[in-house]
């Protein structure tokens, strides 16, 4: 029996190989037909019925998106409603906003309240395309004014620093920080690399920076300025809109959007100089730590704002210290000075810290002094380097006096 099956099974394998692919399927689509075909495949109303299935389906498919598309954009403006309403809006802040909303090109129209970056990137389209449509001075100025009035109540502006110093880690500035009579640099925004002109702020109010170039330029309502304020060892940077050019000069738009250039570099001096320290947190734990503690420490490096001391205090990046030394000529440096970075020497614990509420004088008496101290150092031989190499890079924040000028 099983030698009679094993033939059979040879024989079945030989007649298979023996055939052609076409007469395998062939005699697949035979078996157990009794020889009779029935090509429903290529039958017409079964390929009109599959088609017309499929065309259902595919409208049916678009309808159920569509729907959810317009319950998605629904529940959007439900939430913006409702925002708007819990924000204090009028309905003319509420249409402008709106207008913002898709200027940014925002997917959902209710994310606007929470996303600062797309609140300044459709405003400034918003107001560069009403500004260049030929408005004039007084509906500028108004929607300028409306723009401003939402950014508050979304809670997106920054406050001006009026007094206080700051630190690294604060928010930042804005262009309504910077002092009225001193000096920036203006370029249109499209070739903000190549030549510049030098202007001074005549003004700075709530709603507007006042300009006043040194050459006349010529600017319609919408162009758009790049602005750069050299402020103690950063240079701010910013672009804004115009509002108004005239005889008395320019009128542009605040923002908020303002960002760190670079750092001045400032030559690096090895000096010896004997000094007071100590620690100035901002919260005490008691009112017995009230009262500073100065110990004695010594300056090894000064590098404009920058100074390298040698101190048994221990203080850690971010902590802020009280620093008072003498400069030359009896003329006594006295500041809070923000720790950029220590390390452990072979005398004793070396610490970076950075000047923080020097105005502009002051910042540019130490450079000075550190310019000439380096030229007859031998170990400053090699140039000038930068303050970032003893420090991390952070933002020097304006102090009291550099803020009201």
């Amino acid at each position: 029996m099983r030698m009679v099956a094993g033939f059979v099974s040879h024989f079945s394998d030989v007649l298979l190989e023996a055939l052609t692919p076409y007469e395998k399927y062939d005699a697949m689509r035979r078996l157990g037909g009794g020889g009779t075909t029935y090509p429903i495949l290529t039958n017409k109303w079964f390929v009109l019925l599959a088609a017309s299935i499929v065309f259902i389906l595919t409208i049916v498919l678009l309808v159920v998106r569509r729907v959810r598309i317009e319950h998605e954009k629904d529940q959007a403006v439900n939430k913006f409603n409702h925002e708007a309403n819990r924000k204090g809006l009028t309905a003319a802040e509420r249409e402008i906003l709106l207008g913002i909303a898709k200027k940014a090109g925002l997917k959902r129209i209710d994310t606007i309240f929470t996303h600062w970056a797309a609140f300044d990137r459709g405003s400034a389209k918003l107001m560069q395309e009403v500004f260049s449509a030929g408005q004039n001075i007084v509906q500028r100025k108004k929607l300028n004014m409306t723009v401003n009035s939402i950014k508050v109540k979304l809670g997106f502006a920054k406050p001006a620093r009026s007094h206080g110093v700051g630190g690294g880690v604060s928010k930042g500035p804005t262009s309504r920080s910077i002092p009225e009579g001193r000096e920036v640099s203006i370029a249109p925004t499209h070739r903000s690399s190549g030549s510049r002109i030098e202007a001074v702020v005549t003004k700075n109010s709530e709603y507007e920076l006042s300009l006043r170039p040194e050459i006349p330029v010529l600017s319609v309502p919408g162009d758009m300025w790049n602005v750069q304020y050299r402020f103690g060892s950063a240079v701010w940077e910013f672009d804004a809109l115009t509002l108004v050019c005239g005889i008395e000069g320019l009128e542009l738009n605040h923002t908020d959007n303002v960002r760190y250039m670079n750092r001045r570099r400032f030559s690096r001096a090895v000096v010896d100089k004997p000094a007071l320290i100590a620690d100035f947190p901002a919260l005490c734990p008691d009112a017995a730590s009230r009262r500073p503690e100065f110990e004695n420490c010594r300056i090894t490096e000064i590098s404009g704002p920058g100074l390298r001391i040698s101190t048994q205090l221990d203080v850690r990046y971010g902590d802020r210290v009280l620093v008072i030394f003498e400069l030359e000529g009896g003329r006594i440096v006295q500041d809070i000075a923000e720790v950029r970075g220590s390390r452990d020497t072979a005398v004793g614990r070396s610490i970076a810290v950075e000047l923080i509420g020097l105005t502009e004088a002051g910042i540019n008496e130490l450079v000075r002094f550190s310019s000439r101290a380096a030229t007859v150092d031998d170990d400053a031989a090699d140039g000038p380097e930068d303050f970032e190499g003893m420090t991390a890079p952070q933002p020097v924040i304006a102090g009291p006096e550099d803020i009201h000028g």
